[in-house]
């Protein structure tokens, strides 16, 4: 992946036209889009928000040539996991005290909670059989000046009691077997610096995870075995990760978050070793009039074409060929992206209270 300067990313100057108008449409989007996926049948499963952070909200099915709603289910939050199959679609559940302590399992089919697990994201599905999903840290305390871990879990008893193997290991990445709920620990969590999102190797050998503070991980799924790590950023203005993503046609690793002199990773996925690194708001400079540019999105199709969604309705398009390119699609946040099935075409969701579909080449 080639990264060009910046005066090369305006459209007008871009080696390619920008993408077409992005089309508008499932207008009654509740506040915040959470995730997207496209079932194999063609279907878009979404998950949308409230604007309060204590309330729980909905999955959402939509289907047809206009996206209208077949069926819903509320009480869970975002984001979430498909399974390969499309059986299965993992997501968040209650807060407990504020903080996320739970995941449910759906199943597509009857589009019902299968079962309620202690478990909390970030989330990623090896097969139908086995996922992995973060097992709740310990509850923090005060002991004089410093923090400490206590020995209660963040996770309500009920739910620990439903499944102890779960609890058995020490805060970590679990790999978890859905029938049988026996799990393998794989990435110990540390206190205040949680995993917050995740990405697997096409093989589902290895899985890379980001905390919030940027430390970055690629750990052997088979025997928990931590192959490379980033230590995380000593101030939130070196940098903060909200979401990555790997493009497995180039084997590299992209992280957006926010930060002052950059807010955007790319690493060599094999080594951890830093490739480059950028700032959107200096990428898109001159591009918008509203707030600073930063990345709430990132997502890539199996050829390597990729794509960034902003928080002010910029999206930033990465080329197969590693040109960096940024076209308009709405004005406020993009925090979801999906490409459909046969990968013409992407969709988008954020905070602007309706979806949007931005035709692409064929693959």
């Amino acid at each position: 992946m080639r990264l060009i300067d910046c005066v090369e990313l305006l459209p007008k100057l871009a080696p390619a036209p920008p993408r077409a108008a992005s089309t508008v449409l499932a207008k009654d989007t509740v506040p915040y889009v959470e995730f997207l996926a496209f079932e194999p049948r063609g279907a878009v499963l979404a998950i949308e928000a409230p604007n309060i952070a204590s309330q729980l909200g909905r999955l959402v099915r939509r289907s047809g040539p206009r996206f209208e709603v077949e069926a819903e289910l509320t009480g869970l939050r975002g984001p979430g996991a498909l399974s390969p199959s499309g059986r299965w679609l993992l997501t968040g559940g209650a807060l407990l005290s504020g903080r996320a302590a739970s995941c449910q399992v759906i199943d597509l089919h009857t589009f019902q909670v299968a079962r309620t697990l202690p478990l909390m994201r970030p989330f990623s599905w090896i097969d139908d059989e086995h996922f992995i999903a973060q097992s709740p840290n310990c509850e923090s305390a005060f002991e004089g000046a410093s923090i400490i871990r206590t020995e209660k879990r963040r996770v309500d008893p009920t739910l620990a009691a439903a499944a102890p193997s779960l609890m058995k290991p020490a805060p970590s990445m679990v790999r978890v077997s859905s029938s049988t709920l026996d799990c393998q620990p794989l990435l110990p969590s540390l206190l205040l610096d949680e995993e917050t999102c995740a990405a697997l190797s096409p093989d589902g050998e290895v899985l890379y995870t980001a905390t919030s503070y940027s430390r970055i991980s690629a750990v052997r799924v088979s025997d928990g075995q931590l192959l490379w790590q980033r230590p995380p950023s000593r101030l939130v203005t070196e940098g903060t990760v909200h979401a990555m993503a790997l493009d497995s046609s180039t084997n590299r690793l992209v992280t957006v978050g926010g930060g002052v002199d950059h807010d955007t990773l790319v690493l060599d996925a094999r080594s951890g070793d830093e490739i480059s690194r950028h700032s959107l708001e200096q990428l898109t400079r001159g591009m918008t009039t509203g707030p600073s540019t930063r990345g709430d999105a990132v997502h890539f199709r199996e050829d390597g074409l990729g794509f960034i969604g902003t928080n002010n309705g910029l999206v930033i398009e990465i080329g197969t060929d590693g040109r960096w390119t940024a076209f308009k699609a709405g004005t406020r946040s993009h925090r979801a992206v999906a490409f459909s099935p046969d990968g013409a075409s992407m969709i988008l969701g954020g905070a602007e209270k309706n979806l949007r579909v931005v035709p692409l080449t064929a693959r």
